[in-house]
């Protein structure tokens, strides 16, 4: 049986409004955190803007939901990793990612 990746259409764009009430704007409903979070895990894209700035905010209110809905995961990551990202600077941990993603390329060469 062959199986296909999860189909990704396009980047799903929600809004985030004052009452914290997230809107899937493709497809004019409300949805709800595990919403989100299965649209996620199934591969798709998503960007979260707060509706009154348009501020790009995905990496906040999916750390929110991940902390909320999946503290198991959020227990399994290193708390060395946790502590460094803390005390770190943006442009510190844009410098880490950039290291990391050429190790990863360097292992996916072998």
């Amino acid at each position: 049986m062959i199986t296909s990746a999860p189909t990704t259409v396009d980047t799903i764009r929600i809004r985030k409004y004052p009452n914290r009430r997230l809107y899937d704007t493709s497809r004019s409903t409300h949805l709800t955190h595990d919403e989100v979070l299965a649209i996620v895990r199934r591969g798709q894209k998503v960007q979260i803007s707060d509706s009154r700035t348009e501020a790009d905010i995905t990496n906040e209110v999916l750390m929110q939901i991940l902390v909320a809905r999946d503290p198991a995961l959020v227990a399994a990551l290193p708390t060395s990793a946790l502590l460094a990202v803390a005390r770190s600077t943006p442009e510190g941990v844009t410098a880490a990612n950039a290291q990391f993603a050429q190790l990863a390329d360097a292992l996916r060469a072998r």
